[in-house]
């Protein structure tokens, strides 16, 4: 688990996989990972997203996982398909039992603080702050994180890239959708732009790694 919460915090964006076409989804994933992003997850809404996760989660170097995950038994589909993490937009008891069975890493969402302090109770890995921007955006991190520095989190909703760094500062790792996946995009086929868009993001990242730790 410790290990995987290290590849939350070195890695810091998560591209998060939802489309209703299987044949997007797979060319999202080769965008975004060609442009450098190396935390993917894939929502079970896909309509073949247990195939996916099947086949990327193989891929060395990635850590796959499984969002939009609503029961116990989607979370059991997803493990057994091969999925390092498993993610909610809200706290479900069935799921986090289901993903600690299977010594998985937990992801659930939250919003208010009692929110966040139950799930962190129930043993959840990680806390995803959803939907961030209705709350506030980075001030209502901030003002979470004030109170509850004990509180590992993760940054969700609409979050572009001009603000993603910005939730840095109080987040583990940030999850972006539409920052990525404009549906102009996607709909021209325009991977290209999508790739470029990933690798800007990832270059600063890691620009920013090397000036807090010059050799």
């Amino acid at each position: 688990m410790d290990e995987t919460l290290k590849f939350f915090e070195e890695n810091k964006f998560v591209a998060v996989i939802r489309t209703s076409s299987n044949e997007d989804a797979e060319e999202m994933l080769k965008a975004v990972t060609t442009g450098g992003i190396k935390i993917l997850e894939i929502a079970m809404t896909i309509p073949q997203a247990t195939r996916l996760i099947e086949s990327w989660s193989k891929k060395e170097g990635l850590l796959v996982g499984a969002g939009t995950v609503t029961d116990g038994e989607m979370a059991q589909r997803a493990i057994n398909a091969g999925a390092k993490f498993v993610s909610s937009h809200y706290t479900d008891r069935d799921v986090i039992n289901v993903a600690k069975n299977n010594n998985t890493f937990i992801i659930q969402g939250a919003a208010t603080p009692t929110e966040a302090v139950n799930a962190w109770q129930l043993g959840v890995d990680l806390i995803k702050i959803y939907p961030i921007e209705f709350y506030g955006g980075p001030n209502y991190l901030s003002t979470l994180k004030g109170p509850l520095p004990f509180l590992k989190l993760m940054a969700s909703g609409e979050i572009t890239l001009e603000n993603a760094f910005d939730y840095l500062k109080y987040a583990c790792a940030v999850a972006l959708n539409r920052a990525f996946f404009d549906k102009a995009l996607i709909r021209s086929n325009n991977w290209q732009e999508i790739t470029e868009r990933t690798r800007q993001l990832t270059q600063k990242l890691e620009a920013l790694k090397v000036s807090k730790n010059p050799s």
